[in-house]
Parts: structure tokens; sequence; C-alpha cells
């Protein structure tokens, strides 16, 4: 009996081969979503020289991320292509305004559309699917404004089911987190600085290496907020001296753990007006 995961690779296979033999741009981060739309369209590839993943690079992007997003691409066989984006106020982000994704989005799209110009590319795909539409995404806007193609989200697929299908092909990063842009951990309003970039990333690296699986380490202003799965909080507890100690060479004069643990865009929680 064919189970339904197995039903579900199957119908992506047959909606990614009508792109078999055509130049196809992904917009590659790395993430589950994106290295699953790489996958298949490996999966039913006649050349794998027609496919080009490209990783967008930026100041509100952490280095981890890019390599991550490098050694994912290699791993399939692949070479990925970056393209940097201008600076935050060049993008109209220095402010961090609650359209952030919006303008981040409609910028990196538009350097994809230069780049598919430049190759004589027609279709752009990129990692949207159905859990995303559930949450707060501006950037879904530019996607949609710039005729890339979503196939997760055609195909009807959420996270889990991505993650199963990465499995099904045999792929290990199938349980890797979800990632986000460095813009994230900062309230709506909060001056954007490539000082600030760097400090939320090398917070969050020092911790990663306490074995957390979903990390976030918000900043506002003098306190650093660290979010991590409630089942890991003892362990925050039992390196909370050594945790104050990084974050506060850092330059945050506080440091707490949010007791509601882990949540995806939880800056969106308290969102100002667009003014």
């Amino acid at each position: 009996m064919v189970s339904e995961i197995s039903e579900k690779l199957a119908a992506a296979k047959a909606y990614f081969k009508a792109f078999a033999g055509q130049k196809v741009i992904v917009a590659f981060s790395g993430g589950v979503d994106s290295l699953l739309v790489l996958a298949l369209l490996k999966e039913v590839s006649e050349d794998l020289r027609q496919i080009f993943p490209v990783c967008v690079t930026a100041q509100w992007m952490s280095h981890s991320a890019i390599k991550d997003a490098e050694e994912a691409a290699n791993k399939l066989g692949f070479t990925l292509h970056r393209i940097q984006l201008d600076r935050v106020d060049e993008v109209g982000i220095e402010r961090n305004p609650i359209d952030r994704c919006y303008l981040c989005k409609k910028h990196l799209f538009n350097k994809l559309l230069e780049f598919a110009h430049s190759i004589d590319c027609h279709a752009i795909m990129e990692g949207t699917q159905l859990d995303d539409l559930i949450h707060f995404r501006p950037g879904q806007k530019a996607i949609a404004e710039s005729g890339a193609i979503s196939p997760l989200k055609e195909l009807g697929l959420h996270k889990i089911e991505v993650r199963q299908l990465l499995s099904e092909l045999g792929i290990s990063a199938a349980n890797k987190p979800s990632g986000s842009c460095l813009a994230t951990r900062f309230p709506y309003g909060t001056i954007l600085t490539q000082e600030k970039f760097n400090a939320v990333e090398k917070a969050e690296d020092s911790l990663k290496n306490l074995g957390f699986y979903n990390l976030r380490v918000r900043s506002d202003e003098t306190t650093a907020r660290i979010e991590v799965d409630p089942q890991y909080f003892p362990i925050v507890v039992t390196h909370a001296q050594e945790i104050v100690n990084e974050l506060k060479r850092l330059g945050w004069q506080y440091v707490c753990l949010d007791l509601q643990g882990f949540r995806s865009g939880s800056m969106d929680e308290i969102k100002p007006q667009i003014r």
C-alpha cells in the first residue's frame, strides 16, 4: 500500500517535471522549504546546469545562514550563486518599519529578476508553504508582485509535510530548525545598524553551542531576551552566569529568559501602525 507521503512525493515530482529542460532560478536560503524546492528540481532535471540556486546576502542575514545555504546547495551538487543587497538605508528598512519584510522582499526579487534577465531565465521559484500564510508575512505581497512561483504552496504542503518529503528523499537537513533574518530580533521602529546585527549573531552563535533546537536572542536596546523551547529552560538556568557574562560583554545591560519560550515572529505580537 502506497503511503500518503509517497503519494505527495509523486505528485510533487509530477509538478516539477513540467519545468524539466527549462532554466529555473531558486531563491535559496538553505532552509527546509527552499531546500525541498531545489531537491525536487534536481529529481526531475535533465541538466543540473539549468538550475540556479541563488542566495541573496545582506547586512541583516547571518553569516552562518549563508554558509549553511552554500553547504546545502553543494551537497545537492549545485554551485550557490550570491547576490548582494544594498544597505538597510538603501532598501528603506533602516528604522525597522512594520512593512520591512515587504520592502526587503521587493528589493530581493528585483535583484533576482535582474539576474534572471541576464541569463535569459523565465522561471523564479521560492519556498513559501501553507503555514507561512497564517502568520504576519508582508513579504508575500512582494513575492506575488514579482511573478515568482511558489510550488510548495501550489502543492498544498505544510511545514511538517516539507520535512517529511525531505526525509523521504533521504536529505538529512529535514529536521533543521526554521531561520529568519536578523532584523526580526528587534522591535519595529528600532534603528538598525551593522553593530546591532553583529551583536545578535554573536550572541546566538555562543548559545547554539549549548544544544538548543529553536533559538532567538531578541534585543530591546539594553535588554537581551532569550527564546528557546521550554524543555531547554533547565540548560539556560544551569549556564546562566556564563550566558549573562557573554551577552553583557556584547553590550546588553540585562539578560532575561522569555518564559513563553520560542515563538516564531514574537516581535509581531505588538505591532505599531504603518504611517
